[in-house]
């Protein structure tokens, strides 16, 4: 029988005929490749910079027509390889191993939608997205930090920073640890780690790098998302951490933001570290590029959160802090010691383009960063600034 489906979620509209399935999503419709079976609508987007997924998954809220019945559902990220694999061959199924691998030669990300589900509460919502994202993208994420020379430096740096504040053997712990690019250094060094992220398959994924490295005796991990670090007090004693610290990600992907530095705060020892690295505000680089390519409409897009996906290099939406601003949440538990900019003169990983021609130029432009980017007032204008404060509690 022939399909007919109409889907419609708040401020997107899908119309399937029986071979593929339009999005509007504001900017411009987009074609999609779909299966109906069993109640359930999948769909794959060909690459990660693909848009219409995250418009989907923001809204969490689906209604749509399959031969006049009127259903509705949620649409969920497949996170499971075998799961992926599985509506890979359905769509083989409908459309043929030739157009399935010149479209989906490389997929990306796979959802599906459930008819009779309900979406969750709106801050549920975004957590919920938060989650099935970096899920979705735990098994190629070392991929993604360590083929790009820019994220390294981001590592590099914050990895430095955090063994000039420590001592062997101390209690560490880490708020957003993916798949431990940091925390495996750390283990390495003789630490005792604590690592919470609200991805499973990330702490999968590390769980199995600390056993294969002998480390896992020295590793505790707990799903958990930034603004819930107070739970661990259910488990930890106060003052049961000697440093802490969250970089480049965890701290701007929580909208809660201010739940996280009183909970911090009783779990540090007196006087303890925690290393803060965070998407800026305002990034000079990125200004610089974006005016000279007469980009003027990308000037100003991190100054208003959240900073919706699209308009961002990331696939969720997320929340950029200048200085002042994460002072503000922090300061009345924290003291600031100091700050650096990371990068300031480099341009922010998503620049691929301008990375490849500046491949040859790197290591001499990446001493020349390092020299300026503790100096006012480029420390306050790199893709990210990396501050070192110390907890006020007694």
């Amino acid at each position: 029988m022939t399909e007919s489906l109409n889907y419609r979620t708040t401020g997107e509209n899908l119309n399937v005929n029986f071979n593929y399935v339009t999005v509007e999503t504001g900017d411009r419709p987009v074609r999609l490749a779909y299966v109906y079976e069993a109640d359930i609508l999948f769909l794959i987007s060909s690459d990660f910079d693909a848009r219409w997924p995250s418009h989907l998954l923001r809204e969490r809220k689906a209604d749509f027509v399959v031969n006049s019945e009127h259903r509705s559902g949620v649409p969920e990220l497949i996170t499971s390889g075998e799961e992926k694999a599985i509506v890979l061959e359905k769509f083989i199924a409908k459309y043929g191993k030739d157009y399935v691998s010149k479209y989906f030669n490389s997929p990306a990300r796979f959802l599906r939608i459930v008819a009779g589900t309900r979406p969750d509460s709106v801050g549920g919502n975004y957590y919920r997205w938060l989650e099935e994202e970096f899920d979705s993208v735990a098994d190629d994420y070392d991929k993604h930090i360590f083929g790009n020379r820019v994220n390294v430096l981001l590592r590099d740096r914050s990895l430095s920073k955090i063994r000039k504040y420590s001592v062997k053997g101390q209690h560490i712990l880490e708020i957003g640890c993916g798949t431990g690019a940091e925390t495996i250094e750390l283990l390495r060094d003789g630490h005792e780690v604590l690592a919470i992220d609200i991805s499973g398959k990330m702490l999968e994924n590390i769980q199995r790098k600390v056993r294969d490295e002998g480390l896992a005796e020295s590793l505790t991990t707990m799903k958990l998302r930034a603004a819930n670090v107070g739970e661990l007090l259910k488990t930890y004693d106060r003052k049961s951490f000697d440093i802490g610290y969250s970089t480049y990600g965890a701290l701007n992907c929580e909208p809660n933001i201010e739940n996280v530095p009183a909970a911090l705060s009783m779990l540090l020892k007196p006087g303890g570290y925690f290393i803060a690295g965070v998407y800026n505000k305002f990034c000079i680089a990125e200004m610089a590029s974006n005016v000279l390519s007469m980009n003027g409409s990308r000037l100003f897009w991190r100054l208003k959160n959240p900073i919706r996906e699209g308009r961002s290099r990331f696939c969720i939406d997320v929340y950029s802090f200048s200085f002042t601003e994460f002072m503000g949440i922090f300061g009345k538990y924290f003291t600031a010691l100091e700050t650096e900019g990371v990068p300031v003169i480099l341009p922010p990983s998503n620049f691929r383009r301008l990375l490849g021609l500046l491949e040859s130029r790197f290591e001499m432009l990446d001493a020349a960063d390092r020299r300026i980017s503790g100096i006012w007032p480029m420390k306050y204008l790199g893709d990210h600034f990396l501050t070192v404060i110390q907890n006020r509690t007694l």
